[in-house]
């Protein structure tokens, strides 16, 4: 885990601080907006968010191309990521994340909105002027697939919505969410390889790669989610429940236990303890688990990138790292 955090930091570190100076860098100092933009530059842009431009790096030379190609896009998709990230937030309500407020958290729905608005307008400006530079077959392919990617993860937000309040709700239903949000990493994947100039066979390859590494992540976070009180108690509250639960509650016995869990004292962090290892000890969530392992084993096996090998290896370490501690 500590040599993947490495390349993911060593990767994004660039694409990162742009974008930090990008934010910073906006006029009208002193309003509320500016505040909580820096919050996202403090916060956000120092968890998840690095692993996007780090993508982009790594699929570029991945197919032979130079990296420093990779950085000022890296950054306007990071402030693009970051808006989606930032409204996504506001429709989860979500006010924590990695024990840290998010921007909805600190500043509520109304500033939360404003700022997603900025980061994204923003990091549009610096695509278009980044793009701008490219050979047009390249310009055309990377606005394409961002137009396709923000349709489906705005599609995924929607269904996702009318998931929330169903009584039945199943797991391969919300396991279709998850499919689909995975056009993230998907098309950061594809970008880095248009970057480096792959053929069609590579930029696919990849794509594919960057599909299956959302998958498997939004999986593990899932089960990150069980283990960590607040966000389990906003994911019963306000979104659907985190995906192992779902598979746990295919079973009879189990979904009966649970039930009893949530509808009778006060889900207490110690009681959430104990509905975690039920959920965690049935045969359903140890079959996800293979699944996901199957997955994972089956990306690395057909990912073929002899242009350059060593960063084939580290793109398949990011995969088997996903299930460490798990």
């Amino acid at each position: 885990m500590e040599t993947v955090k490495n390349i993911i930091e060593k990767r994004g570190k660039e694409a990162r601080e742009k974008a930090r100076k990008e934010i910073l860098g906006l006029p009208y100092e002193g309003g509320i907006v500016q505040e909580a933009l820096r919050h996202f530059a403090r916060v956000t842009l120092r968890g998840v968010l690095p692993v996007f431009p780090a993508l982009i790096s790594l699929s570029c030379e991945a197919v032979g191309g130079k990296t420093e190609k990779t950085v000022s896009i890296g950054a306007a998709m990071a402030l693009i990521a970051g808006a989606a990230d930032v409204h996504d937030d506001v429709i989860d309500k979500s006010v924590v994340k990695d024990s840290k407020p998010t921007v909805f958290g600190k500043f509520g729905k109304d500033i939360a909105i404003l700022t997603g608005d900025a980061l994204l307008l923003q990091g549009l400006i610096l695509l278009h002027k980044e793009c701008e530079s490219l050979p047009k077959e390249d310009r055309d392919a990377i606005i394409d697939l961002l137009r396709r990617a923000s349709f489906e993860i705005s599609h995924a937000e929607a269904l996702e919505t009318r998931l929330r309040k169903k009584p039945d709700l199943q797991p391969q239903e919300y396991l279709e969410i998850i499919k689909m949000k995975a056009v993230i990493p998907d098309l950061h994947s594809r970008i880095g390889a248009i970057l480096g100039d792959g053929n069609a066979e590579k930029i696919e390859a990849l794509g594919h790669y960057g599909r299956v590494f959302g998958i498997v992540s939004a999986i593990r976070d899932d089960f990150v989610d069980l283990l960590e009180y607040p966000e389990l108690q906003n994911r019963l509250k306000n979104e659907c429940p985190p995906l192992p639960m779902l598979y746990a509650l295919q079973d009879p016995e189990t979904k009966t236990q649970i039930a009893q869990f949530l509808e009778g004292r006060k889900l207490t962090e110690r009681r959430t303890l104990k509905l975690v290892d039920m959920i965690l000890s049935t045969k359903e969530v140890q079959e996800l688990k293979e699944e996901m392992n199957a997955m994972i084993q089956k990306e690395n096996e057909t990912l073929n990138l002899p242009e350059n090998l060593e960063v084939q290896e580290q793109l398949k370490l990011l995969l088997r790292a996903i299930m460490v501690e798990l």
